[in-house]
């Protein structure tokens, strides 16, 4: 198979600027089977194209962006998608159109470089994380209210220009509340395909005391709330029977918000080159959330390092039950169940090995599924919002 994979950024596992985006495409880069022959369309950003991408690659071309402020401009203030504007250059649309009509195959990723569907020729599939439609509708939800009208009026331009997607792509998302509403909103199929995970083996946690900790991408709002209410409303709890316990805040750049949680009993980590070193120090995972769509990595992740896992609804949506995850809303009983792990109470009988991860060699079988259905339309379908066992 030739396939074109475009993606919005350099695929990249970069500690400091990447993320759940970036990451996606780097994995199914390395876990593509070597009789695909690979082309990667990309817009250059603060990291360069890793090694172990060029290497996988036949070819690899890295555009450059148009002018933040330009598209700000062109996108009305960004509520034409300011995101999009940036990569809709005459050179991205050109070359796409020219790489496609070699390739058997088009793979586009990330919801600023879906406008390329109507330019590149041949079978297309389409891939985000998070629906922009849906996402700018958390966002709106989240806003403060004098800006609300400004973000409903993104929110609707962004799924009339979803709308217009081609008939003949084929959508992908990552959760499958997201695929089902998404279908919903446009009218057509959509398949949830959730990320993968690689399971390491956990021994005893190495730090000289009890460990609380939360990871995630500290930029993001949902996630700066959620170290908030964990470090304001959790912790004070968990310290009243555990008064020795740290708390450890870990990501790739946290604002001024998240910084000023730290102290005496609670550190703040930055950029963290490997989050499986935060986890295999920890006792427990805390994972507060009280907004987010998509499917949570980081806990996911926890589990596949072998680490307890209490996490709010919000943060375990679409999660497999798992023996190390409690769910729990109430924040009383959420804080007395991470007190229990702490104490090395555990829902399941002790010594019961967690359930084996989804790894992201199946996720890429997945995705070769769907590029071969659009190869060869009618060898599979699924109906509206479907997400297979």
């Amino acid at each position: 198979m030739r396939l074109l994979y475009i993606t919005e950024s350099v695929p990249n596992r970069d500690p400091v600027f990447g993320d759940g985006s970036s990451m996606i495409p780097y994995e199914i880069l390395r876990n593509l089977p070597a009789h695909v022959a690979v082309t990667l369309l990309t817009y250059s950003g603060p990291v360069g194209l890793p090694d172990e991408v060029r290497s996988r690659c036949e070819g690899a071309q890295v555009l450059t962006p148009r002018n933040r402020k330009a598209a700000l401009v062109r996108s009305f203030a960004g509520l034409a998608g300011a995101g999009k504007h940036e990569r809709a250059t005459a050179e991205a649309i050109s070359t796409a159109a020219r790489l496609s009509a070699c390739s058997d195959a088009t793979l586009i990723h990330g919801p600023h470089a879906l406008f390329l569907a109507r330019h590149v020729q041949g079978p297309v599939v389409l891939q985000t994380v998070d629906p922009w439609s849906i996402r700018t509708g958390m966002d709106t939800a989240i806003a403060p209210r004098f800006l609300r009208p400004a973000y409903r009026l993104r929110e609707r331009r962004t799924l009339r220009a979803e709308r217009r997607l081609p008939a003949r792509a084929r959508l992908l998302t990552v959760g499958a509340k997201d695929a089902l509403e998404w279908s919903q909103r446009l009218g057509r199929p959509v398949r949830s395909i959730p990320n993968g995970a690689e399971q390491a083996f956990r021994g005893a946690a190495r730090q000289a005391g009890p460990v609380v900790c939360f990871v995630g991408s500290l930029n993001y709002g949902p996630n700066i709330d959620s170290a908030k209410v964990l470090i304001s409303t959790i912790a004070p709890l968990v310290w009243e029977q555990v008064p020795d316990a740290r708390f450890v805040i870990a990501g790739r750049r946290p604002g001024p918000e998240v910084l000023a949680l730290a102290g005496p009993r609670v550190d703040v980590l930055a950029n963290v080159p490997s989050v499986l070193d935060v986890f295999q120090s920890a006792d427990v995972a805390a994972f507060p959330d009280e907004h987010g769509v998509g499917i949570r990595n980081s806990v996911r992740e926890a589990l596949a390092a072998g680490l307890a896992v209490v996490a709010t609804p919000v943060a375990a949506r679409e999660q497999d039950p798992h023996p190390l995850l409690t769910v729990e809303q109430d924040t009383g009983r959420f804080a007395q169940h991470v007190v229990d792990r702490l104490a090395g109470i555990r829902p399941v009988p002790a010594g019961r090995a967690a359930d084996a991860v989804r790894t992201w060699q199946t996720v890429t079988h997945e995705y070769l599924e769907e590029l071969r259905s659009a190869i060869h339309p009618g060898s599979a379908g699924l109906p509206l919002g479907s997400s297979p066992a």
